[in-house]
């Protein structure tokens, strides 16, 4: 059973897990009447955190394909040397076919949810 939430972003307790660099802080809002939120999604064992719904739905994106793609991408990042794609840090066990279709459906619902709060 999956389950979803959101929670106000904290840049000292949330992390971005999606940018260059490895797990970098968010920066701060610049509107802070504007509510900025932290979005996770908890299915098969593995909780999946995300600062926006375009990060939601790249992950969406990418569990949706039946093959994946290669990880065999050059990057290189100077401050940090090598690092992985976000995809590249997500545990192996859900790329199984019956996990890869858990988290299809737990990131379709969780959106779903989180664009109907937003309208």
């Amino acid at each position: 059973m999956a389950r979803w939430w959101r929670e106000r972003l904290d840049p000292e307790k949330h992390r971005d897990h999606f940018s260059s660099g490895r797990w970098t802080t968010p920066d701060r809002p610049a509107d802070r009447l504007i509510p900025a939120w932290a979005y996770f999604i908890e299915v098969c064992g593995f909780r999946f955190e995300f600062l926006s719904l375009s990060q939601m739905r790249e992950c969406l994106r990418y569990y949706e394909q039946k093959v994946f793609p290669s990880s065999r991408q050059p990057v290189f990042a100077p401050e940090s040397g090598e690092w992985l794609h976000w995809y590249e840090r997500l545990p192996l066990y859900l790329r199984e076919e019956p996990k890869r279709q858990k988290v299809v459906t737990a990131l379709s619902r969780a959106l779903d949810a989180f664009a109907s709060e937003a309208d």
